[in-house]
């Protein structure tokens, strides 16, 4: 396994029923649209949390990490975080590794500051919401971040009742 890499970050996910209401929110909270990312998402087999390859038509990464829940919230551990990796790396990754699952999914990617939301649809028509309060170079302690998610999360009207545990695979660990 990777050692542990200076990112961290907490996290909520939501279903969504209509997301109309929550872009209109984003835009009154002056949040930047980067962009609609068509993803493809491959899971791999790992002993410890989740390896996954993601091909979009804006972000590009292959990451292994896990999921921590802490108080209804979900923090994560990131053990590899590689951006745009080259196709020699996703040669390997195949050849290394058994998929376990794939999701595709629709995404609108939105960021207030350090704080990434993104909508998302995937091809069973479904919509989440996910707010990621993102701390990439060690300068936020976790109760900064978790305030922060938690405060975007009341302002885009999302209830706890809401709430799904981070994930689109089916029996997820």
């Amino acid at each position: 396994m990777n050692k542990k890499i200076a990112y961290k970050d907490f996290n909520i996910k939501a279903i969504v029923t209509d997301p109309l209401t929550i872009e209109q929110a984003l835009v009154e909270m002056h949040a930047t649209f980067v962009g609609v990312d068509k993803q493809k998402d491959t899971y791999f087999s790992v002993p410890k949390g989740k390896l996954k390859l993601r091909e979009g038509t804006i972000e590009n990464l292959i990451t292994h990490y896990e999921r921590v829940d802490e108080r209804g919230m979900e923090r994560t551990i990131v053990y590899q975080y590689d951006l745009k990796p080259t196709d020699e790396q996703i040669s390997k990754l195949h050849r290394e590794h058994v998929i376990i699952g794939i999701i595709e999914k629709e995404r609108k990617i939105y960021f207030l500051d350090n704080v990434k939301i993104h909508l998302d649809k995937t091809v069973n028509g479904k919509s989440f919401v996910e707010v990621e309060a993102i701390d990439s170079n060690d300068s936020m302690s976790m109760e900064q971040l978790r305030l922060q998610c938690l405060s975007v999360k009341e302002k885009l009207g999302i209830n706890d009742s809401e709430l799904v545990k981070s994930g689109y695979l089916p029996n997820e660990p």
